[in-house]
Formats: C-alpha cells, sequence, structure tokens
C-alpha cells in the first residue's frame, strides 16, 4: 500500500511539474472570419507582438492592421491598430505583411477608389521603440473606373533584402502591357531602382517574384494552349527572357539560392498526352542557364479528388540538399456564404489534403519523398495543417491537436535529417488539462532559443484566442 501511495505521489508530481511548464496567456477576442495572416513578430526575451489584418467589408465594415503585444507570460498587455480604411467608396486588398528587422514591421495595403478615380499602395510601418505607425502612399496611378484599373503586386525575396512591387496596368489585347516595376531595400524600405517594362506578344503576366539577387522574375502565360509560357528576368539595366521546353505549364513558382545563383522551383504539368491532374511534375529551374535541371515526376497530389492548389511552404538549404515542405489543399464539399450570409447561397469549402517533405540533390534529382502527418480537418480559411521550424538541425512539424475515433492526438514532432528524416514524437503536453474545445493555429508556432521554449496559438469556440508556451524536451 506504501509502494502504491508512493507511486501515486510521483505521478502526480510529474503532472504538477509538467503544467507548471506550460505557460497559457491570457484570452483576448480574435475576429476568425475578419483576421487574417496571423504571425508573431518582433519576439525577444520581453515581449513579442501578433500581427494581423482586419478586413471585414459590408455594412460592419473594419479595415485596420492590428499588433498584440504580449509580456513573457502571454499576457496581454497592449494592442495597436491602425485605421487604413481611407473612405466608404474605397475597396482595400491586404499585400503582404513582413518583419523589416527587430524593431519594426511593414504591411501593405492596396486601394482602389472609384470616386477619387486613384489607385494606391499604401505602406504601413509599425515602429515598436515608439508604438507607432508611419504612413506612406508607395505608388499612385490614375484609373478611369473600377473595372479599367492596374493591379498591385507585392513580393519580398526568400533572404528577405528586397521587395518587390509591380502595378500593372490595364491589361487587354489589343494594346501592349505595361508595367511599372519598384525595387525596395529589404531592410530600410528605401527605393532601388524603377523602370516600366512593356510587352507587346501575346501572352500575359500572371506570377512576379523576386530573387535572392534583387532580380524580379515575370511568368508570362500565352492566351492560347498552342504556345509554352516562359520567363523574363528584369534587373535595372536589362531584361531577358528564359524559355521552357514545349507545352510546360507552371505553377507559381518560388526562387532559391545555391550560393550566389538563383533558381526556381515550381509543380507543372504536360499540356500533350494524358493529363491527370495540375500536379504532376516539380522541376528544378537553373535562371542563371535558363533550362530545367531536372523534371521529377510525382503523383502524390493528383490522387486527392478536387485538388486545387499545392503550395510550397518553407525551403531549407541544408547539408547540400534542398528540403521543401509541401502542402496540397482540395475543395471538401460547401459552406454558408460569407458575402450573403442569411441566404441560401453556398461558397466551396476546401481542406487540406496532402502534405509532404520533399528532399532534392543541388543537381534537382528527387531523393527522397517524405509524407507529413497533418491535420485534414483544418479548412484553410485561417489554418494550415501544420507549420515548420528547424531547431538545432532538426525539423519540428507542429500538426495542431486532431480527434480520431474519440482519442486524442498531439501532432508534435521531429523529423531527424541524419536518420533519413525519421519520425520522433515530442511529448509535450500542452493541452489544458481536461479541456479540448479550442483548436491549433498550427503555423503560428515560434521557438525562443534562449529558454527552449515554444510559442503556439490556439482559438477557442467561444472565438477568443490565447498563446501557449511550453519547454522542448
Amino acid at each position: 500500500m506504501k509502494l502504491h501511495l508512493i507511486g501515486f505521489f510521483f505521478l502526480l508530481s510529474i503532472g504538477l511539474s509538467s503544467a507548471q511548464n506550460i505557460t497559457i496567456g491570457s484570452k483576448f477576442d480574435f475576429d476568425q472570419k475578419s483576421e487574417i495572416e496571423p504571425q508573431i513578430v518582433l519576439a525577444d526575451n520581453y515581449n513579442h507582438y501578433m500581427l494581423s489584418i482586419l478586413n471585414r467589408d459590408g455594412m460592419q465594415s473594419m479595415h485596420k492592421v492590428v499588433l498584440r503585444k504580449f509580456d513573457q507570460k502571454n499576457l496581454l498587455v497592449d494592442t495597436f491598430s491602425k485605421d487604413f480604411a481611407i473612405d466608404m467608396f474605397t475597396l482595400h486588398n491586404y499585400r503582404g505583411g513582413f518583419e523589416l528587422n527587430n524593431n519594426q514591421v511593414v504591411v501593405f495595403i492596396e486601394s482602389y477608389s472609384n470616386k477619387r478615380k486613384v489607385s494606391e499602395l499604401m505602406q504601413y510601418t509599425f515602429d515598436k521603440t515608439t508604438n507607432s505607425f508611419d504612413t506612406k502612399v508607395v505608388a499612385s496611378y490614375p484609373i478611369v473606373s473600377l473595372s479599367k484599373s492596374g493591379t498591385f503586386s507585392v513580393s519580398i525575396s526568400p533572404n528577405r533584402m528586397f521587395f518587390s512591387i509591380v502595378y500593372q496596368k490595364t491589361d487587354s489585347k489589343k494594346e501592349p502591357e505595361e508595367n511599372d516595376c519598384y525595387l525596395l531595400d529589404g531592410k530600410t524600405l528605401n527605393q532601388i531602382w524603377k523602370k516600366t517594362v512593356t510587352f507587346t506578344d501575346e501572352y500575359y503576366s500572371t506570377d512576379k517574384i523576386v530573387t535572392n539577387s534583387g532580380k524580379m522574375i515575370f511568368v508570362r502565360d500565352p492566351r492560347s494552349y498552342k504556345d509554352t509560357p516562359y520567363l523574363t528576368v528584369i534587373t535595372q539595366d536589362n531584361q531577358e527572357n528564359k524559355t521552357f521546353e514545349e507545352d510546360t505549364r507552371i505553377q507559381k513558382p518560388i526562387s532559391f539560392s545555391i550560393g550566389t545563383q538563383d533558381y526556381l522551383m515550381c509543380f507543372n504539368y504536360k499540356r500533350k498526352g494524358v493529363r491527370g491532374g495540375d500536379f504532376g511534375n516539380i522541376m528544378v529551374y537553373d535562371l542563371a542557364q535558363g533550362k530545367v535541371l531536372k523534371n521529377n515526376a510525382i503523383d502524390d497530389f493528383n490522387r486527392t479528388p478536387k485538388i486545387k492548389d499545392v503550395l510550397i511552404r518553407k525551403v531549407f538549404m541544408e547539408n547540400n540538399e534542398i528540403r521543401v515542405f509541401v502542402e496540397g489543399s482540395y475543395q471538401s464539399g460547401t459552406k454558408p456564404s460569407t458575402t450573403f450570409p442569411n441566404s441560401t447561397f453556398q461558397d466551396p469549402k476546401f481542406n487540406f489534403g496532402p502534405a509532404h517533405l520533399l528532399v532534392f540533390s543541388f543537381e534537382g534529382d528527387l531523393k527522397q519523398n517524405i509524407k507529413l502527418e497533418n491535420n485534414p480537418e483544418a479548412e484553410t480559411d485561417l489554418f494550415q495543417s501544420y507549420g515548420v521550424l528547424n531547431i538545432k538541425g532538426n525539423y519540428i512539424v507542429h500538426a495542431g491537436l486532431s480527434v480520431k475515433a474519440t482519442n486524442f492526438y498531439y501532432g508534435f514532432y521531429k523529423l531527424n535529417p541524419n536518420n533519413k528524416f525519421e519520425k520522433t514524437s515530442i511529448s509535450s503536453d500542452y493541452s489544458e488539462r481536461g479541456l479540448y474545445g479550442y483548436k491549433n493555429i498550427n503555423q503560428l508556432i515560434y521557438y525562443f532559443n534562449d529558454t527552449n521554449n515554444f510559442l503556439v496559438a490556439r482559438l477557442y469556440n467561444d472565438g477568443q484566442m490565447a498563446l501557449v508556451t511550453f519547454p522542448l524536451n
């Protein structure tokens, strides 16, 4: 009996010590339907912030940049916001939020005003040393009407050294396509160069990205299926076209670098022959040589019915390998319309499907294809099915909490690259005892190296959110 009591108190002490290592912050209001793109920024040993965009249209329209400040115990200590609604006649599009340095974040908002007949790109920079926002009009263009206005796009290089901003003017088959291109310094936001790029062929520009060396890349898609896309590489003093093999259709390329050389990676498919879907190949493209190093066949994603997209989430360059984390989404049904909430209209509902770690050699060969455990129950509006960090040479994957056959599973595990990316569960019970009425925002994960603590975010059924820290065991 005495031994049983000792064992009981030993287990109890372990449970209590584990619980004491978990820091659950105070709950705060979070508008799940209207707040988008939350991310942890400006973190140090004293405070961390959560940046999000509140972009609600309709009768209760609200447009704000929101920065919430937390202390070491995840208690909300302050909230800073910037209203970017110009007037009720102006439409607003979020074009990205980025951490510039240890003290500043920037948010880009595109606006269209039919009343003022102008399209603008606004730049809102928050500085935590002054707790204030600085507002700047990056570029402004007159418009004829909302249906005849141009479009801004914003991209940041993988090394975060450059921003590219492109204003594509009204696109017409009968007129040349004209783009004003701006390259900004990724730390100061100062303009490095500006130039106008004009195209006169029967193509149109889709994706626009920037490389680690500051080159802008335009994807030029043909208006006819008889032709093949090509790339245009733009620098301050040059404009050069790069081609693909015949009939290659590319999907949302991303750039990366090996040393000083720029490369692209993208899913693609062939128009000719039997087409099994849009994501049957993934290529590595040498930008300097203008050629495909390797186009690897991959059939995992096209097996998912109604697959909509496959996104490249993270790219790591280590041990002479390119390690790529990807995630697919598919239409899983419909849900009540958010635009017309009291009607019978339905919006498509999307969930996450296959998630993989793809490992390539520097020559572009696909060496390993590792299927990741993820949470397919997460809808795509706010959540991702997993988040990933590289910590001390290991990849930590956070797939949140899921329920299978009334059992609860903590999707928190480690991939060891030194052992063929073997998966090991991390035994960190970061739940609230007996409470499962919440969802983890899986991609919202941060690691504090000094304290060996993880930071995650959870959204409760009552619409509130809390941040949680716990140690890496």
